[in-house]
């Protein structure tokens, strides 16, 4: 999906020191507890497709709805995480 798809963000939502311990290559950071204050200063599009993942799935999860909830659309999740990879 993201060879093919140059427009794809993708979203790590770890907290910052785990992601600068690790992260996926081109990944953006937005710590899930911060991410309705951040996500329209980073993603202005709405329709913008993203991945979402973190460690083991559970806050990509939160992510999601609450992006939902913000009128993001388009969203994918690494289903499990990093630890599914």
């Amino acid at each position: 999906m993201l060879k093919n798809d140059k427009e794809i963000l993708l979203i790590d939502v770890r907290s910052p020191q785990e992601y600068k311990e690790f992260h996926l290559d081109g990944a953006i950071n937005l710590p899930l507890y911060d991410i309705e204050l951040q996500v329209g200063n980073k993603i202005k599009r709405k329709d913008t497709p993203m991945i979402i993942y973190c460690q083991s799935g559970s806050r990509s999860r939160k992510a999601l709805q609450i992006l939902k909830q913000e009128g993001y659309q388009n969203l994918f999740e690494i289903k499990g995480g990093l630890d599914n990879i």
